[in-house]
């Protein structure tokens, strides 16, 4: 329904870089791959997490830093290859396994992001981002050793700066640096002979989201909220069930052609459209139970969404994003 082998945009063989190195705080190998994906845009793999970036006569604009020691790696692999240095680092958004890293490229690069960027990271170290929240078993305001997951756990004995063998949002945020540069709805970043605009689509997974579209590549990208393989993973965020939709659809009106999202496989605006259409059932289902009277529980007991199990988060995300809807929506008519 949503998959496109990302197999189609590797056809550059001689853009491409792979370091498959053991990290010594994860028990598994990081994938490290950088991808050609459509004129001088590439894309890059650090396990899990994808950034974009796109080189000009004048420098580099990079997206997401992702991590300190995998944008210290990129550093290396971008000076290897080129003889720009990167000159932006153009923010998603403030969570920590995305934005960690940005000071890596501190002496020549400008950090841009959107104007919620601060408060929304602020609100994040005081409550916990909501990715990270679901893993604080015991609630005691801290994720433990034996609670943490991905990243939280690859990186816990770097990121446990006092060493207490527990992880608070202050010290999984350390290494998010704040942007240096905002803006509020859409900005234009002009190097050298390229574009990139950043768009902020509204409130979604994040209230400071941010969409990159590279306008001569036909190509976006998106963290989080933009998806196309998968069911929605952290639904709804700080946002709502419309506001997601909507969000989706003020990024479908951009004159792209290929998604290259935070996670999951690269895909095509039409497999970006069923995405939201995705959302569009679930709006419908959830409205009907709750006008019915039909309860949560039997509503996941239903065969609802059946349409979308051939995907491979189907479960456990379905339930999830049919909680998470159900909740929204007898939150609003109360």
């Amino acid at each position: 329904m949503f998959c496109l082998a990302l197999t189609l945009f590797t056809g550059h063989a001689a853009s491409q870089s792979t370091s498959s190195s053991v990290d010594p705080l994860q028990a598994v190998p990081t994938t490290r791959e950088i991808v050609h994906i459509s004129g001088d845009l590439n894309r890059v793999q650090n396990g899990a997490h994808y950034t974009v970036y796109l080189v000009t006569s004048k420098g580099i604009i990079l997206a997401d830093p992702l991590s300190t020691d995998f944008a210290m790696w990129l550093k290396v692999e971008l000076a290897n290859r080129y003889d720009v240095p990167v000159r932006y680092v153009l923010y998603s958004h403030h969570h920590f396994d995305h934005a960690s890293g940005a000071h890596v490229f501190d002496d020549t690069a400008t950090l841009v992001g959107h104007k919620n960027f601060p408060s929304a990271r602020k609100r994040s170290i005081e409550n916990w981002p909501v990715q990270v929240i679901l893993n604080d078993k015991n609630s005691n305001g801290s994720l433990d050793r034996i609670e943490a997951t991905g990243l939280a756990l690859a990186r816990f004995d770097l990121l446990d700066i006092n060493r207490d063998d527990m992880l608070s949002s202050a010290e999984i945020h350390a290494q998010v640096s704040l942007p240096e540069v905002y803006y509020e709805k859409k900005m234009s970043i002009t190097l050298g002979d390229k574009t990139v605009e950043l768009m902020h689509p509204g409130s979604n997974h994040t209230e400071d989201s941010s969409v990159l579209f590279f306008p001569e590549e036909r190509v976006i990208y998106g963290v989080d909220f933009v998806n196309v393989g998968r069911l929605a993973i952290a639904f709804p965020g700080t946002g709502t069930l419309q506001g997601w939709i909507e969000s989706i659809k003020n990024v479908e009106a951009l004159n792209f052609n290929i998604v290259t999202p935070g996670h999951s496989s690269v895909g095509t605006k039409k497999e970006f459209t069923a995405y939201r259409e995705y959302f569009e059932e679930l709006r419908i289902t959830i409205n009907q139970a709750v006008e019915n009277g039909t309860s949560l529980e039997e509503l996941i007991a239903s065969d609802a969404l059946v349409g979308y199990n051939d995907l491979p988060n189907y479960m456990p995300w379905r339930d999830i994003n049919i909680e998470k809807a159900y909740e929204l929506a007898r939150s609003e008519n109360n």
